[in-house]
This record gives C-alpha cells, sequence and structure tokens, in this order.
C-alpha cells in the first residue's frame, strides 16, 4: 500500500501529464523546477526554458499520454517514479506514431511541494524475433 507521501508525489505526476496533455502551461511551469531537465528518447536534452518552448509552440501538442506503470521510491525530500508510458504527439507534420518509453522522473520537495527536477525517457522498440 502506498504512502501518503507516495501517493502525494503520484498526484503530482499525474497533474503534470494531465497539463501537458491539456497545454496548461502554468501548471506544467509550477510543478517543474528552475534546474529542470529534461532528456528525450532521441537522446535530446532540454532545459526548462527549452521545455516551456516546446510546448508554446502553437502547432505542438500531446494528444494522449497513458501511464502503464508507474512506481514511487522515496528518499526524504527526493522522489524517484520509474515506469512506462505510451504517448502521442501531433506538430506540423500531423499527428505522429505512438512512442512507447520508459521514464525516470525524479521530483524534490521545496517550500512544501513537490517539483519535477529532472526526467528521462527511453524508448521501447518492438520486441526482438526468437530464435526458431
Amino acid at each position: 500500500m502506498a504512502t501518503s507521501t507516495e501517493e502525494e508525489v503520484l498526484a503530482a505526476d499525474a497533474r503534470r501529464i494531465a497539463a501537458l496533455v491539456g497545454k496548461d502551461l502554468e501548471t506544467v511551469d509550477a510543478l517543474t523546477a528552475e534546474d529542470y531537465s529534461h532528456v528525450e528518447t532521441n537522446g535530446g536534452r532540454r532545459d526548462k526554458a527549452g521545455f516551456l518552448a516546446l510546448l508554446r509552440q502553437p502547432d505542438f501538442s500531446f494528444v494522449r499520454w497513458t501511464i502503464e506503470e508507474n512506481v514511487v521510491r522515496v528518499f526524504g525530500d527526493v522522489a524517484v517514479v520509474t515506469g512506462s508510458y505510451r504517448n502521442v504527439t501531433r506538430n506540423a507534420q500531423g499527428e505522429q506514431p505512438e512512442k512507447h518509453a520508459r521514464h525516470l522522473r525524479v521530483w524534490v520537495r521545496r517550500d512544501g511541494a513537490w517539483r519535477n527536477v529532472a526526467h528521462q525517457a527511453t524508448a521501447i522498440g518492438p520486441a526482438p524475433a526468437q530464435p526458431r
């Protein structure tokens, strides 16, 4: 059974995802630490300003985002969330293929609130062919 701290972190993580899909930049900004680091599945890296700039682009949006698994480990005022997700984005070229990935997000409690300081994603490719 999850502790109240784990539930707080999962709630913050869920608010973040809902805000990304809803393009609620005010909430994303509030949940994201100033020293944020975002590593994408393609290896690209953005800081908070770069991540918010991407979200502000009128031709970019998250169409949907589904968490398949989220596991929280709490270490005092730091929480590590690991799991997997599927999401779909839209850009100037249209709706993009679904991305399936594993994630690692680090949350830090500052001034009584949880702030996301890091996100790292690794694409999950198709299962390798089994030998015959």
